[in-house]
């Protein structure tokens, strides 16, 4: 059994199962683990290789170096990668199933490349590949520096010109290549000012389909991506007909008839309240396509939240041999689960069970094996393998990466809230308790809102060490999905389209009424914290109550108005919230927390990235000042540039260290008696 609670420093010692591809025979499964190098404060990601029955498990390539999306050979005899092991950039590397040295097969100047793809007589492999500017490569930039020169301008013609987490396009774009794995020779097959997205192989090999935004506008018009095809050896590009919306994951069937894809039909979704649907058209196109999932209101895709875990790294779609049925991932009511459906949108079915989430998938091309990277709020994501039998799937764990780790930790099942708010509904919640948990106790409560708006928490499905540490260190924790979430249908996601702070923060403050009526919970101590749109969340919250002792804002979005034009996707004026920036900003301004900030009493910290291109660093020093002018109990914690918005789940290893602790230190301070703060401090 468990011995301790979880600490700190175990947030670097749990390794994540992402990325997870069963061989074509089904006999073995090659997965991506990532692991934290706390010496060096860095990530690395090597592959895995695991025996479909479990015999086996372990490293199969090894070093410095990242090494990640494994892709089998269609005959199972190599395994195709993407590895940082020649610096700079990344390189495309071909290694023997059997085991051996990997060899290099694209040698690309300095850039990145993505999503390989093998065709289906094995003998090249599509990918995408985005070069670094010349003027920008690692050696330009040193000669620079070394000279005393200044770093390059920029200049920027359309609104989308970085993305959080990447950087600056700097007028490089992603682009579809192909690789003769035999003779190394590489070919470009797109071009052009738009990024293109992964390729996919007709079953003849011949042809190569892929998503692209190819307006003049594109970024005016960003939901109306196109399909086109290219030939293998080069030429013109095909556009093929299919309905207007956003698209992705393109999936070619094997007898050529069919192209699925994942997007839905709404070009107006900016805010993405729509649920993602799959979506089948003839190979040749057509106007309107089978909707396999939309009559279900379910949510396909990876959306879970948790900072112990990669999402949406496997295969986004599938095909059965026969053509017939489609494999894909749905989120729902917390969960992650795969399911199957047949093409024409019947017998839709979950295969994986209620509270666990997957991040990745694979099936063998017979449909023989299914391999799932699985877990939930006490067993993080692990790979298990199982045979489809009818509508059933029976799984088996083959893979043991955390075992030793949670030989010693113990983690905490969320239990479920049954939370109701007054206009008549429900809000899915959860509680996590302290692991010497005293019904006699009146504990400090810290309430977390999600980001997105338009995700999900797992509650009792995802592993989240934030949440389990804050717990164990003394906390009654309770976070929900309140309208707005994913997972509930889209009338719950479009319940605060254009009108964020109304909906939403009666659901929030339904779970707050409810956690302050528990009788363990001292309601006189309670705090709201959150990220992103749960930042948001919580400087609303404390612009209109007094109720939380103190409160935390991670990356918030303080004012929708400069919000709109500083944020990295572009705001599309008059859809997702009424009016515009320039000459009719009411509405942008009426649901923005700095509107508020007069009424704020509560002590507020606010967390930071200076590399966050998502909500950026502006957001929070706008509110900051606003509240130190007005002599308020504030503070600004800025973390350096090279941390993101993604700062709690993939920051640098220290980084993501010290905003626990200074979260926890600011709990402690408002919401602990002073003797108890300092004996935990001790």
């Amino acid at each position: 059994m468990p011995s301790r609670p979880v600490t700190l420093e175990d947030l670097l010692r749990f390794r994540i199962v992402g990325d997870t591809r069963v061989a074509p025979r089904g006999d073995r499964v090659a997965f991506t683990v990532r692991s934290v190098d706390a010496p060096k404060n860095r990530y690395t990601t090597a592959i895995w290789m695991a025996h479909a029955d479990g015999s086996h498990c372990g490293p199969f390539t090894a070093g410095d170096a990242s090494d990640s999306q494994p892709r089998w050979a269609p005959d199972g005899e190599r395994l195709a990668f993407v590895s940082d092991r020649r610096k700079p950039g990344s390189q495309l590397f071909v290694i023997p199933a059997a085991g051996g040295e990997a060899q290099r097969i694209t040698d690309l100047p300095e850039g990145a490349v993505d999503e390989p793809a093998w065709s289906p007589d094995g003998a090249h492999i599509a990918f995408r590949y985005r070069r670094v500017p010349e003027e920008r490569t690692e050696a330009a930039l040193k000669a620079r520096e070394e000279s005393g020169a200044s770093q390059p301008v920029r200049v920027h013609s359309k609104l989308f010109y970085r993305l959080d987490g990447f950087g600056y396009t700097d007028g490089s774009w992603w682009q579809v290549w192909v690789v003769d794995v035999a003779t190394r020779e590489t070919r470009q097959l797109t071009d052009g000012p738009w990024h293109h997205g992964a390729p996919v192989w007709s079953p003849d090999s011949r042809m190569i389909a892929f998503v692209a935004n190819r307006r003049e506008d594109d970024d005016l018009e960003f939901m109306h991506d196109a399909v086109y095809t290219v030939p293998a050896a080069g030429g013109e590009l095909t556009p093929v007909p299919a309905p207007e919306g956003p698209k992705g994951a393109l999936a070619w069937s094997p007898d050529g008839r069919w192209i699925a894809m994942i997007g839905h039909t709404d070009p107006d979704d900016v805010e993405g309240c729509r649920n993602e649907r799959v979506l089948v058209i003839p190979a040749t196109g057509a106007a309107e396509a089978i909707d396999v999932t939309g009559a279900s209101d379910k949510a396909v895709g990876y959306l879970t939240l948790s900072d112990m875990q990669d999402a949406g790294g496997g295969t986004p779609l599938a095909w059965s041999a026969d053509s017939r049925v489609l494999y894909f991932a749905v989120s729902e009511r917390g969960d992650t689960r795969l399911y199957r459906a047949g093409a024409n949108g019947s017998a839709l079915t979950p295969l994986t069970p209620a509270g666990k989430s997957i991040v990745s998938f694979s099936v063998t091309p017979d449909e023989s094996v299914v391999a799932v990277a699985m877990g939930d709020a006490v067993a993080p994501h692990e790979v298990w393998t199982g045979r489809p039998a009818g509508a059933e799937l029976h799984l088996e764990r083959i893979s043991r990466v955390n075992d030793d780790l949670l030989a010693e930790v113990e983690l905490r099942m969320p239990a479920t809230l049954d939370v109701r708010h007054p206009e008549g509904g429900s809000v899915h919640a959860w509680e996590l308790r302290p692991p010497d948990f005293d019904p006699e106790t009146a504990y400090p409560c810290v309430l977390y809102v999600h980001g997105g708006p338009a995700l999900q928490y797992g509650g009792a499905s995802a592993p989240f060490h934030e949440l389990q540490w804050l717990a164990a260190n003394g906390y009654v924790v309770v976070f929900g999905n309140p309208r707005g979430s994913k997972g509930y249908g889209e009338a719950h996601t479009r319940a605060i389209l254009a009108d964020w702070g109304t909906k939403d923060w009666v659901d929030v403050q339904a779970i707050a009424d409810h956690a302050a009526a528990l009788p363990y919970v001292d309601a006189d101590r309670m705090a709201i914290m959150g990220g992103s749109y749960g930042g948001f969340m919580t400087a609303w919250a404390v612009g209109h109550t007094t109720r939380f002792r103190c409160a935390i804002a991670d990356r918030l979005v303080a004012n929708l108005h400069s919000m709109s034009g500083t944020c990295d996707f572009p705001w599309y004026h008059g859809k997702a919230f009424g009016g515009n920036a320039w000459d009719d900003p009411s509405e942008l301004w009426r649901c923005s927390p700095l509107r508020y900030a007069g009424a704020i009493e509560t002590p507020l910290l606010l967390i930071h990235s200076d590399g966050d291109l998502r909500c950026p660093i502006g957001q929070a020093e706008e509110l900051f000042a606003a509240l130190r002018w007005q002599r308020k109990t504030v503070e600004l914690v800025r973390y350096p540039s090279e941390t993101s918005h993604g700062l709690s789940r993939n920051g640098p290893p220290d980084m993501r260290l010290d905003r626990l602790r200074r979260n926890l230190a600011w709990l402690d301070r408002w919401l602990k008696p002073t003797a108890e703060a300092a004996a935990q401090e001790e």
